[in-house]
């Protein structure tokens, strides 16, 4: 399904009835990546999923007759969600998507039910982020293919096995092959200074009683997983997982 929002087409599916849920995938990814995670979670219950390409990824259009930014995808966000008549949800989100949720749970925190977070972006900057030591641990053998994906896959996971390369190929390939990443270039533009919330430093201080999940990896060196321990401590209602051989 396709919503016109600011001229834009925000591409989205929804799956059953019930309290709405909406996912929010990481950069460069696509809703394929988490309907693929979460579905199997939700079978027989009383949800409404609404997955979200976000703009310029999957098959949501890129815009530059705007600049983008974080500010303004959280915008387009709750605009698109009013279109489609949703008013409150819960969120998930990863990576990015996790910080998209966390500035749409800050600003609209009256039409959050709760977050469920992975692996979430709390420092837009990647420069300044508290990151941790990447490994890989080799499992049964398993040899990556070499292919134009292989350096990506090592670089991302730790567990390198048969498992986690099939969810690399079908949860995180479709949405590289889809992605505008002129798009995420502009979206990154002046040392992330776009990217980054205005109030970001607010955001971190932010004290709430949203219910709120943290699921985090112990060697992410992508987002790390520090800072992320720090800022649970600003919620009211919050369980913290984390974990030490997180597959993606």
């Amino acid at each position: 399904m396709q919503q016109l929002v600011n001229n834009n087409l925000i591409h989205y599916e929804i799956i059953g009835t019930g309290v709405p849920v909406v996912f929010l995938h990481g950069l460069c990814l696509d809703l394929n990546s988490m309907e693929y995670q979460y579905e199997p979670a939700f079978t027989g219950k009383n949800y409404q999923r609404i997955y979200v390409d976000l703009p310029g990824m999957g098959k949501s259009q890129s815009f530059y007759d705007v600049q983008p930014s974080g500010d303004y995808l959280i915008e387009l966000i709750i605009k698109f969600l009013d279109a489609i008549k949703i008013n409150n949800f819960y969120l998930c989100g990863h990576s990015y998507g996790g910080y998209l949720s966390l500035g749409i749970a800050h600003k609209y925190s009256e039409r959050v039910k709760g977050l469920f977070l992975t692996c979430p972006v709390v420092t837009a900057n990647s420069n300044q982020r508290i990151i941790e030591t990447h490994i890989n641990i080799q499992k049964d053998g398993f040899e990556v293919p070499d292919n134009e994906y292989t350096e990506d896959f090592i670089g991302m996971n730790v567990m390198i096995n048969e498992v986690s390369w099939q969810k690399y190929v079908t949860e995180v390939v479709p949405g590289l092959k889809n992605c505008d990443f002129k798009f995420i270039k502009n979206l990154q533009a002046d040392n992330f200074y776009h990217y980054e919330f205005k109030n970001e430093h607010e955001l971190k201080k932010w004290e709430s009683d949203i219910p709120t999940f943290l699921l985090l990896g112990k060697h992410d060196q992508i987002v790390g997983f520090k800072e992320q321990v720090s800022m649970a401590h600003n919620f009211n209602r919050c369980d913290l997982l984390i974990l030490e051989q997180l597959t993606n």
